[in-house]
Formats: C-alpha cells, sequence, structure tokens
C-alpha cells in the first residue's frame, strides 16, 4: 500500500469523531506499555515501555524482550486485535479486544505467557493517569468501530512514514516512537550536546491524536530549553503557538485528511511528499536559517505556510 492510500483512507472519518475510538485503542496500547514495564530491561527515557510502528504488519510493536523465551507484544489498530509474538515476529497467539474487558486482555495475555514460558508470570501496570473512559472501569471495548480505528490505523502510520523521512535525512534525529502515556507518535532531533554529552538542546516533532487541551488530533514542534513567551515570532499560515503546560508550535486538524509534513534544509528544495496538500510544515535550518529570520546562525524551526521561524 503507497502513502497515498493511507491519506486517502484517513478521509473516512472526520477528526471530531474519533474520540471515542483514539480513548479505546491509547487504553489497549496499555498492554504493550505494561509487557515494556514487566519484563524489558528499564530506561532513563522510558522507551522500554514504549512502541514502534511496524508498516509491513501495520501493527504497533513493543520491545522485544530477550531471555531463554524470547516474544514481544503487538497490536494492530485496525481490528483492535491484541498479539503475542515470539522472537520472530510469528504469532504466538491473538485476540481481538472488541467486547472483552481490560481484565479480560489482562488474563490472556499472562495466560498465553503461561503457555509460553512454562511459568505464570508476573505483569505490573504502568501508573501515569490516563483519560477516563468506561473501559477503565470495567467496560468492554467496543464493537462495530470499523471505520473509526481504520483511520487511527491511517493516521499513525502516515505519521510514522512522515516522521520516518526526518530521521532518515538526520542522524541526530531518535527512532520514530509512539508513547503509550499521552499516545502521541514523534521523534526527538538533538541539536546540540553538553560537555557531559546529555542533549542540551533538542526539538521535538510529532502527533498526538488527541490531549493537550485539544479534542482532536494535531502536529507539533516543542524546543527545549522552551523559548520565553514574549520573543515568540509570529506564525505564518494555519500554525499556532501553544504556551499553556507545554511551549510549542501546533497545526490542529480541522479537516479528516490534507496534512503534509515536509522536513527539509532552509536552502534546499522541499522534500517530495505523496500527500496533495499541505497544512502543516516543519522547516528546520542548522547553519543557514530562512532568510526572514535572524538567527545568525542558530537552529530555527517554522510552522505554517511560510518562514514564521523561532530561534533555539
Amino acid at each position: 500500500m503507497s502513502a497515498s492510500d493511507a491519506w486517502t483512507r484517513l478521509g473516512a472519518v472526520a477528526p471530531a469523531d474519533l474520540t471515542n475510538a483514539t480513548l479505546e485503542l491509547h487504553w489497549a496500547a496499555q498492554f504493550i506499555a505494561a509487557a515494556g514495564q514487566s519484563f524489558a530491561e528499564p530506561r532513563e527515557d522510558d522507551s522500554h515501555r514504549a512502541m514502534t510502528w511496524d508498516a509491513s504488519r501495520r501493527e504497533f510493536m513493543g520491545e522485544p524482550f530477550a531471555g531463554a523465551y524470547p516474544f514481544r507484544v503487538g497490536l494492530r489498530p485496525a481490528d483492535l486485535t491484541l498479539q503475542l509474538l515470539d522472537q520472530t515476529d510469528e504469532p504466538l497467539g491473538s485476540l481481538p479486544l472488541a467486547g472483552k474487558t481490560r481484565e479480560e486482555g489482562h488474563e490472556w495475555l499472562m495466560s498465553g505467557l503461561a503457555n509460553y514460558m512454562g511459568e505464570l508470570p508476573g505483569i505490573g501496570r504502568p501508573e501515569y493517569d490516563l483519560p477516563p473512559h468506561p473501559v477503565h472501569d470495567g467496560a468492554p471495548f467496543s464493537e462495530g468501530q470499523r471505520n473509526e480505528l481504520g483511520t487511527l490505523s491511517a493516521l499513525y502510520e502516515s505519521a510514522a512514514a512522515l516522521l520516518g523521512e526526518i530521521v532518515d535525512g538526520h542522524e541526530s534525529a531518535s527512532e520514530v516512537r509512539c508513547w503509550p502515556h499521552h499516545f502521541d507518535i514523534a521523534t526527538l532531533v538533538t541539536v546540540e550536546r553538553g560537555e557531559d554529552s546529555h542533549a542540551s538542546k533538542t526539538i521535538g516533532i510529532g502527533m498526538a491524536p488527541m490531549g493537550g487541551g485539544y479534542e482532536s488530533w494535531y502536529w507539533y514542534v516543542t524546543p527545549w530549553p522552551h523559548p520565553k513567551l514574549d520573543t515568540l515570532p509570529t506564525l505564518d499560515g494555519p500554525g499556532a503557538w501553544h504556551t499553556e503546560g507545554w511551549v510549542g508550535a501546533e497545526r490542529r486538524a480541522t479537516q479528516p485528511s490534507h496534512i503534509r509534513l515536509v522536513a527539509r534544509n532552509a536552502n534546499a528544495a522541499p522534500a517530495p511528499s505523496s500527500a496533495s496538500h499541505s497544512l502543516l510544515r516543519l522547516y528546520w535550518a542548522r547553519r543557514k536559517p530562512p532568510a526572514t529570520s535572524d538567527c545568525s546562525g542558530r537552529y530555527g524551526v517554522s510552522l505554517g505556510s511560510s518562514a514564521g521561524t523561532f530561534c533555539a
């Protein structure tokens, strides 16, 4: 399937109608987070609980777990199916979650691991807060959400592909991951490192399905350290600054499709994209910022249809 097919499928359901399916998919992703928390070596950035997107399977994939019985947990959004996979990513078992409760999902996962490993493992659960939903209180995952889940699958598929273009072009960009706490999919570009080799200046680029004060999905660009609010420039085009709780440029979705992400060097030609419309553009330049800025060689990012820029 081509990227343009994914964009076409985004038109099936308007963003405002994805709320319930998004929340249920978010809660379903906690099975992967729980497995990562219980079996993977903890990492300082919490990526042991995160997921990657497997384009060939159209599936979220958790961390691979080593040991005598290597395995990983996957989640296919299009039909909300939980999978237990062996070391070659072949399914050991699958559970369609529609009509099942969270407790039934955990029992299935523990039973599958017990059969595979020969013992009943203990599986912890993430301690962070999630958006409220009846699934948390024991209600089953909904049935009859094929269009909504298919749209969400296409949304994450497209976001992973577009963010992958950034990673492929920048060795300082992190692997594209979906984070189970806020359910955003993102990469982190390290701009500078301090004398201790830790990142001292970064820019996060990602897509979140909802949250952050929004009832619809949105793209964001977040510089760190955060720029001072009184120094934020005006962004041309549809982008806007978000300053409550976090600081960054954001573009909310008001249409079911027609989103395009372009990442390029400031003095290079725009990168090709299969999407036919452009509502969101992210530009950055390390050495030569856009001519409209006065970054003087610093790192610049813009969100919008032209070069409204902040310098980091």
